[in-house]
């Protein structure tokens, strides 16, 4: 089977290598998927349901409002997926722990059915947790000391709680963290 050439003569790709070779195959499969048109359809799914999250402007120095908008049209308007976005917000009375979890919950309670997407994206800062295997949330970078736990409760989310939420869905889950 010839294959038709993608790159011009000064490509790069050491076919020799392993991972050049994978690299290769798996760039081909998905130029082959995007070229046919048919990546906003799927033969496993029903429904794609896709949660956005981002922390309110008072609360982001990341200020990814704009890049959570773009993606929320692409995710609506090119692959026609029905999209939830929630902004995150430390200001609001109670803890942030609460907040999203009541907002994942309930988004999980909502739209986990057989043969169902689901997508969990975030944006903002995040960082290994105290212990192993532990993932924060934040919307700003600098946070409080250490010794002072009240301040990092209420400026911070520790993300495996909340996954806990996800875990009993009918549906398949995908956690997109983009910091």
């Amino acid at each position: 089977m010839e294959r038709e050439a993608l790159y011009d003569e000064d490509s790069t790709v050491d076919y020799e290598s392993k991972d050049g070779r994978d690299a290769s195959e798996y760039q081909l499969r998905w130029i082959n998927v995007m070229n046919k048109g048919n990546y906003n359809c799927s033969e496993n799914y029903n429904r794609v349901e896709v949660l956005l999250l981002r922390w309110d402007d008072t609360c982001d120095d990341m200020t990814t409002r704009h890049e959570v908008g773009q993606l929320k049209n692409v995710f609506e308007k090119e692959f026609n997926w029905h999209t939830e976005l929630h902004c995150l917000n430390n200001k609001i009375e109670g803890r942030l722990q609460l907040q999203i979890n009541a907002i994942v919950a309930a988004w999980v309670n909502k739209y986990s059915k057989p043969n169902t997407l689901l997508v969990v994206y975030y944006a903002g800062h995040g960082r290994p947790g105290t212990a192993f295997g532990q993932l924060e949330l934040m919307g700003v970078r600098r946070q409080s000391s250490p010794n002072d736990n009240k301040r990092k409760r209420l400026n911070s989310i520790v993300w495996n709680k909340t996954e806990e939420l996800l875990k009993p869905a009918e549906a398949d889950v995908l956690e997109i963290f983009d910091w």
